[in-house]
């Protein structure tokens, strides 16, 4: 049984996994383009009527006219993506009458849709508009993520219609979506026993998971986490850990995990960015950090974590796919949550490219084949697209 043999099985289950499994196909404006180029923009006008008001008709006189304005926005093709692999004939061939191809195929279609699901749903935090703990009985978000509780969770979910309709002027009947992850939607069934959901009885095609109210409800495990930590000069032994991954302060780091205990929270958020984000910056150094092991950098990347730090609030802010199960020690307030979306499908752009072909290279040195399975994409939340839809902060 040679390569060739599985190529074809290879092909179609990864496309018809990579699509089966995308949910943000089923929220996003999506556009499937046979052809691609890096480096493409589209082009959308948006129109602000915010200056044309109505008025009063004074009969003989002269009628006041407004000016309306547009906006030229672009959507940028520049998100270009690859999982790469070898498989060796051996394998092949102790596979016996499995396909491993087909197998194959399947699974890393998942990790590449799940790439692109982050991707889309990382523009939820790009909302006009956020929904919080504030306005669960005020008209005005505090900031503060939800904790989901049986008081919580009906106020949520009819509130959260209410804002899009006053804030934006949305009509909120139909073609409605809740995105959350499976926890979330856990809790919002459990305190809503007896509407119109049941999860557990739910196929999961795409996602879908049932109705709340008047929105169709989604379930994705690469919404944005997001972690904010308010930074201050550690102490010998404190750590952070993020999905596992663990960082020990040290007055001298010097084995891989270690990062050094600075003069001022600055220079200590400084240095806490840089070893979440991996940069060359103080990378093994005894005034810097020292990088964690291969296998925890990849359960970084994977998750795509990215630290950011900013001196005049001495916050460090985390975000990444899904719950970050983070923890620390250091004194500083630490507040974690998870962006979810309501609002109208739709509201944000997606152009990817449809039936990307697998590549598959015969290896010059080894009996075996290298498969390049990849995406090409690009995603704009327009001016217009963000008041369609609100950032809902869930804490974790």
């Amino acid at each position: 049984m040679s390569l060739t043999d599985f190529r074809p099985e290879f092909d179609n289950s990864y496309q018809d996994t990579f699509l089966k499994t995308l949910v943000s196909k089923e929220i996003m404006n999506t556009r499937f383009e046979p052809t691609l180029r890096f480096g493409q923009s589209v082009e959308r006008v948006a129109f602000d009527i915010s200056g044309v008001v109505v008025r009063d008709v004074t009969r003989g006189a002269d009628s006041t006219i407004d000016t309306i304005s547009d906006s030229s926005e672009l959507l940028n093709i520049n998100l270009e993506k690859e999982a790469v692999f070898r498989i060796s004939d051996g394998e092949v061939t102790q596979a016996g009458p499995l396909n491993p191809g087909e197998n194959i195929g399947q699974d890393v279609a998942h990790k590449v849709a799940q790439d692109l699901d982050f991707k889309c749903f990382g523009e939820v935090r790009n909302a006009a508009n956020t929904f919080d703990e504030g306005d669960l009985t005020t008209l005005v978000s505090t900031g503060t993520p939800i904790t989901l509780s049986a008081t919580t969770v009906p106020k949520m979910t009819t509130r959260m219609a209410a804002k899009l309709r006053r804030k934006e002027n949305q009509e909120v009947s139909m073609n409605m979506a809740l995105v959350v992850d499976s926890y979330a939607a856990a809790d919002i069934e459990q305190y809503l026993m007896g509407k119109d959901i049941d999860i557990a009885g739910s196929v999961f095609k795409n996602g879908y998971a049932g109705v709340v109210r008047n929105a169709v409800m989604y379930i994705s495990e690469n919404l944005t986490g997001e972690v904010t930590q308010v930074v201050d000069v550690a102490t010998a032994d404190e750590v952070v850990t993020i999905l596992g991954v663990t960082f020990t302060a040290k007055a001298t780091p010097s084995t891989a995990g270690e990062f050094d205990i600075a003069g001022s929270a600055d220079a200590q958020g400084a240095i806490m960015a840089n070893m979440i984000n991996g940069a060359a910056t103080g990378q093994d150094a005894a005034t810097g950090y020292f990088e964690v092991s291969d296998a925890d950098r990849a359960i970084l990347t994977e998750a795509g974590i990215v630290a950011t730090y900013v001196d005049a609030t001495d916050t460090l802010t985390i975000t990444g796919a899904g719950r970050l199960e983070f923890t620390t020690d250091m004194s500083g307030a630490v507040v974690e949550w998870l962006n979810c979306y309501f609002g109208k499908k739709g509201a944000i752009d997606l152009v990817v490219q449809d039936l990307s072909p697998v590549d598959m290279r015969t290896e010059s040195r080894q009996r075996a084949t290298v498969v390049f399975s990849s995406y090409l994409a690009g995603i704009k939340t327009f001016a217009d697209g963000a008041k369609k839809f609100v950032q809902v902060k869930i804490a974790v």
